[in-house]
C-alpha cells in the first residue's frame, strides 16, 4: 500500500492489518543536497519547568551540532518551549555555521508550525499568547534576514526523536536554580542514545507507532 503524507519530511514505510494498525516513521532526507535540517522539540514537565532541544544535520543526516536548554520558569506553555527550541536552533546556525544558506526547520508541534506558516491555529488558542507570538515573530524575522531559503515543516514525533531526546535529557535532574545547558559539538560528544537515534535516522531505519492513525492521505 502506498501512502502519501501531508509533509514530505518523514515517511511511512510499513503498515499492518487494520485490526492492529502500526506504522513505521522515518526521518526523511531533504530533496536538495544543499539543504540542512534543524529538528526542534520542547518539553514541559509537571507544568512547572520546561526545556528546548535542537539538532542540526546535513542533508544526509550527518550531525553538526546538538543542544538543549532548560528554562525553570513557571507559567510558560509547552508552545513557548517548542518555539524557543526553533529560535535557539536558528541562532546556533547563524552563529556557528555561516555556510548554511538553505535550512529546513522541523518540529512536531503542529500549533507552532502552523503559526510560523501563517495558518489558522484552532486548538487551545488560549495557551498561545503574547510571549509565544513574540517568539514566532523573532523566528520569522531571523530566518528571513539570515537565510537564503527556509521552510517550517511539521513532522510526527517518531521522525523527531533526536530533538525529543535532547529536550528530555536536559531535564533529567529536575529544575535547576539557573538555566541548564547542553552543547554537543559533533557526534563524538553525543550520549550513546542520541548517537543511536542519529545513526538510525541517517540509515533510514523507522520507528514504530501502534494503534494510532497518523495524518496521512491514501492514494
Amino acid at each position: 500500500m502506498d501512502i502519501c503524507l501531508l509533509q514530505e519530511s518523514y515517511k511511512v514505510v510499513g503498515i499492518q492489518a487494520r485490526s492492529v494498525p502500526w506504522w513505521w516513521f522515518v526521518w526523511q532526507k531533504p530533496s536538495n543536497i544543499n539543504t540542512y535540517v534543524l529538528n526542534c522539540d520542547g518539553s514541559l514537565k509537571k507544568k512547572i519547568y520546561g526545556s528546548s532541544g535542537y539538532i542540526i544535520r546535513s542533508s544526509q543526516g550527518v550531525p553538526l551540532f546538538a543542544g538543549a536548554i532548560q528554562c525553570p520558569i513557571e507559567g510558560l506553555s509547552v508552545y513557548f518551549h517548542e518555539a524557543k527550541a526553533i529560535l535557539y536552533g536558528i541562532i546556533e546556525v547563524v552563529r556557528s555555521f555561516s555556510f548554511i544558506e538553505h535550512l529546513e526547520i522541523r518540529s512536531d508541534s503542529k500549533g507552532v508550525i502552523n503559526m510560523l506558516n501563517q495558518k489558522q491555529y484552532g486548538d487551545f488558542p488560549e495557551t498561545f499568547g503574547e510571549e509565544e507570538m513574540k517568539l514566532i515573530n523573532q523566528i520569522k524575522s531571523l530566518a528571513k534576514c539570515k537565510l537564503k531559503s527556509y521552510r517550517f515543516v511539521w513532522v510526527e514525533r517518531e521522525a523527531n526523536m533526536a530533538a525529543d531526546f535532547l529536550a528530555g535529557e536536559v531535564n533529567k535532574k529536575g529544575p535547576q536554580c539557573h538555566s541548564r545547558c547542553l552543547r554537543y559539538k559533533g557526534v563524538n560528544e553525543f550520549p550513546r542514545r542520541l548517537k543511536s537515534i542519529c545513526e538510525d535516522d541517517s540509515n533510514g531505519i523507522g520507528r514504530k507507532r501502534v494503534a494510532k492513525t497518523p495524518n496521512v492521505l491514501y492514494r
